[in-house]
Formats: structure tokens, C-alpha cells, sequence
């Protein structure tokens, strides 16, 4: 391994970062994606400048390249505040933003893969706005009564419940639009979001009465692998509590 097979490794690693980049036929990522699957050196050289990074290789896909994530204490790793969604700045608001769009996030994440064996499933099952907001109607009076004693994450979950739960289904501004303090608008910007971030992709052809399907991709299924499968077992179980209460 040389100057230029280190420069080459970094190059395939910065593809991955960019959620927008595509392995297209005849590209220069797909040239270093094919190499690094037949090239063991330079797949071990890849593994070890992203290690170096604070970077996971999970995996190849065809359609989307290499895919990895941020190690935990990386400066790659994803959070709320980094993430790209429209979080807003300060006080009482930005709390609201951050539970609410983590919550909409954990709820997808349990609709599409309501256990820990459909996380490593490559199949992704179509989602709609409206899907994920009976989801999370139907689990939301299960999560209020979790609170700090139940475990920090427990309680962070409970917290998100209760802002979401004093929120409105849906709130319209006086030129008819959807208004940002209501269910709909987080769920709709969730979406929209994932979507510019490379996270899911539109399908129309899946569309029915009930709204515009989208389809998440191994991008988002694989970053949220690791952290997910507890916060699941909430949210799943928490439609039994509701039910009980």
C-alpha cells in the first residue's frame, strides 16, 4: 500500500459520507467500491483509515455504496442537534424539536422493524405519514408513565411522550397549510427530511387513500442498528400498556 492507495481509501470513505453519492456505472466510486470487495489490502486499508475516523464499515450495497456509521464518541456521530432537521435554537421550543422529531424517528424505526431480526433484514417496508401517527397513537398513553426511575433512556422516552401527547393531530395556519406545532408537521418533516439525507426514497406507485408512501433504505436501517433494539422492546410494549390501562 502506497501514498495513493491511502489516498484512494479516504476517497471511498468520503463517498460514503455524502448520502447524495451513487455507485452509477463507469463512476469513480463504483470503481473504488468494486475494489475494495476484490482487493483485500485495500478493504483492510479502508477498515483502518475509517476506524482511525471514528467511522463503522457495515456494508456494500449496490444501489447506495458503502455504508457506514459514527462510533458513538466519533465526530461523526449522529445526533438530534447534527442531524439536519429543523431543530430550532433555544429554550422551551428546541426541547419540544428534539423530542418530538426523536420520537417520530423512534417510531418509524419500530413500525419498519418492530423487532431486533428485522433490523439485519434487508427488506424495508413502505411507510406513510399517517401510518406512523396511528402508530404512535395507539403506543402514546403506554409511554407517558415511563419516567426517570424506569432508566435514563426510559425516562427521555416518557418525556417525548408527554410533549407529543399535548401536542394536536393537526394544526392549520390561516392560508390552510399545516402549522409546525401538531403531529402532522413533525411526521411530514421527518420525512421530508430523510428523504433529502439519501435515508429513504419517495414511492409513488405505492401511494394510496391513506398518502404518499416512502421507502427507508439500508442507509438509515444499518446507522440505527446498534442503538435501537431497546428503545423498540418500549415502544412495541407500549402498546400493550395502553390497552391496560
Amino acid at each position: 500500500m502506497n501514498h495513493a492507495d491511502v489516498s484512494a481509501a479516504a476517497r471511498l470513505i468520503r463517498h460514503a459520507l455524502s448520502p447524495r453519492d451513487r455507485p452509477t456505472p463507469g463512476s469513480l466510486y463504483r470503481d473504488l467500491l468494486d475494489r475494495f470487495q476484490v482487493d483485500l489490502p485495500f478493504a483492510e486499508l479502508v477498515d483502518r483509515v475509517a476506524e482511525g475516523l471514528g467511522l463503522e464499515v457495515h456494508q456494500v450495497s449496490p444501489q447506495l455504496g458503502l455504508l457506514v456509521s459514527g462510533q458513538v464518541d466519533s465526530p461523526f456521530a449522529v445526533t438530534l442537534d447534527n442531524s439536519g432537521l429543523p431543530v430550532r435554537k433555544s429554550g422551551e421550543q428546541r426541547l419540544r424539536d428534539r423530542r418530538c422529531f426523536g420520537l417520530v424517528l423512534l417510531g418509524l424505526i419500530t413500525y419498519a422493524y418492530p423487532n431486533g431480526e428485522t433490523l439485519i433484514d434487508s427488506a424495508n417496508r413502505p411507510v406513510r405519514a399517517l401510518d406512523i401517527e396511528r402508530f404512535l397513537e395507539q403506543r402514546i398513553k403506554g409511554l407517558i408513565g415511563l419516567d426517570a426511575d424506569s432508566g435514563e433512556a426510559e425516562g427521555q422516552l416518557g418525556a417525548a411522550a408527554r410533549a407529543w401527547h399535548d401536542l394536536p393531530q393537526v394544526l392549520l395556519t390561516d392560508h390552510g397549510r399545516v402549522g409546525r406545532e401538531c403531529h402532522r408537521w413533525y411526521v411530514d418533516a421527518t420525512l421530508t427530511f430523510l428523504t433529502a439525507q439519501g435515508r429513504a426514497r419517495r414511492e409513488p406507485a405505492l401511494d394510496d387513500a391513506s398518502g404518499e408512501a416512502f421507502v427507508l433504505n439500508d442507509r438509515f436501517r444499518i446507522g440505527l442498528a446498534e442503538v435501537a433494539e431497546v428503545l423498540i422492546a418500549e415502544v412495541s410494549d407500549a402498546a400493550g400498556r395502553s390497552v391496560g390501562s
